[in-house]
């Protein structure tokens, strides 16, 4: 088993900051409660832009999912836009069969995301 990993990090763009929190590793059952605490501490400074970097995720499941999403939620209440990055296909085939890409934007690429 694998455990996830995760960093975040306040990026000075061209346009204005945004936040990244880069996920890697899997996320499941067994750490989702970690991830609701990274992502609910994140969501708490109010940013404007959330960006949730997928590319070194190998693995998530519902659970998990429902985290990012419960976070999506709050972040569109405060006015602010989530937004994933560059799923592997796994995660971005689940992401497709959820139909959390509807309700989620999902970029290509973290630089993508950022352009909106």
């Amino acid at each position: 088993m694998d455990l996830l990993t995760t960093s975040v990090a306040t990026v000075e763009s061209d346009s204005e900051p945004y936040t990244l929190v880069e996920l890697t590793g899997e996320a499941d059952v067994t750490n989702s409660d970690a991830l609701r605490e990274v992502l609910d501490a994140e969501v708490a400074k109010q940013p404007r832009t959330m960006i949730i970097d997928l590319s070194g995720l190998r693995f998530m499941d519902s659970s998990a999912l429902h985290v990012v999403l419960r976070a999506n939620r709050v972040m569109d209440r405060q006015g602010g836009v989530l937004a994933l990055a560059s799923p592997r296909e796994p995660v971005a085939k689940m992401l497709r069969l959820t139909a959390a890409d509807q309700l989620i934007p999902v970029y290509p690429s973290v630089r993508e995301a950022t352009a909106g």
